[in-house]
């Protein structure tokens, strides 16, 4: 099991409600993604890669630069991606992963009980 979803399985294990699909082909992209992405109301990729931190100063949405696969996610299926990408020089541990999840649950929390 990768860190991905043993950090996932664990949020599920908390009451949270979050998943992940794995890639097995970049390239052809599996069929179907735009269908499965559309049931979500926030999809994101963890990448060990680059990316802009979008509270970063001077960053915005228009000039973000987002890490490869959430690039190519998006121009895939015309859903609006996420990202989160760090380079660590070494795998990610599930519990920074798990951190993520829950931050980026605490930031779609708070959004809906801002437009509530």
């Amino acid at each position: 099991m990768g860190a991905i979803e043993e950090a996932v399985d664990l949020a599920r294990a908390q009451g949270k409600k979050v998943s992940s699909v794995h890639l097995r082909f970049l390239s052809p992209l599996e069929p179907g993604l735009k269908k499965i992405f559309s049931g979500f109301k926030k999809v994101m990729t963890i990448e060990i890669n680059y990316s802009d931190d979008p509270d970063a100063p001077m960053i915005n949405e228009e000039n973000r630069r987002i890490s490869q696969l959430a690039f190519v996610l998006r121009a895939h299926t015309l859903v609006d991606i996420d990202c989160w990408s760090k380079v660590p020089g070494h795998p990610l541990q599930p519990g920074t992963i798990g951190k993520v999840i829950d931050a980026r649950l605490a930031e779609l929390e708070g959004a809906e009980s801002c437009s509530a």
